[in-house]
């Protein structure tokens, strides 16, 4: 499976984002975190996360006989190697799809549920958009930390940037 493939799930994006927020995590730990996932569903989602790579064990726990892994992301298997673009257009092609499948509900109602899109365009050297981006991943950062709790919905948002070509 690529890579792009294995992470494309929401599932899968909500496992690697817990383990980059809290660096290592064992399945357990996870569940807590993302309780409306069922759990076979969850070991389900680790194991390809494990065997494609994206994650390692970091260590394990014994307890009373039984092994429990320690979860890491595999940084080094994370890097992009995107030259023709497709991976980054079927990356695109999944939020489409996901935009597809919640206007294919019954009755979305892009209002309530708070949909929204939004886009301008930036004049900035390099180090002022890297700069930029770290802050805009430091505030992501902090909101992902909180768990589905307390009458939080889950909600996906993505950060997109393209070159402009005059």
């Amino acid at each position: 499976m690529e890579l792009v493939e294995v992470l494309m799930n929401p599932v899968r994006q909500r496992i690697f984002q817990y383990l980059l927020v809290h660096e290592t995590g064992t399945v357990k730990e996870i569940k807590k975190a993302l309780p409306d996932i069922p759990g076979a569903s969850l070991y389900r989602h680790v194991k390809i996360l494990s065997d494609n790579g994206v994650l390692v064990v970091a260590g394990e726990n014994r307890i009373r006989g039984t092994v429990e892994s320690v979860y890491k992301l595999n940084r080094s298997a994370l890097v992009l190697d995107d030259t023709d673009g497709s991976k980054i257009q079927m990356i695109l092609m999944g939020i489409s799809a996901a935009f597809a499948r919640y206007f294919a509900q019954e009755q979305p109602d892009p209002h309530r549920d708070m949909l929204t899109v939004s886009g301008c365009t930036l004049t900035l050297t390099d180090q002022e958009f890297s700069d930029f981006l770290a802050e805009i991943g430091g505030v992501m950062t902090k909101y992902m930390q909180r768990t589905a709790e307390d009458g939080r919905k889950v909600r996906q948002v993505a950060l997109i940037s393209s070159p402009v070509q005059p």
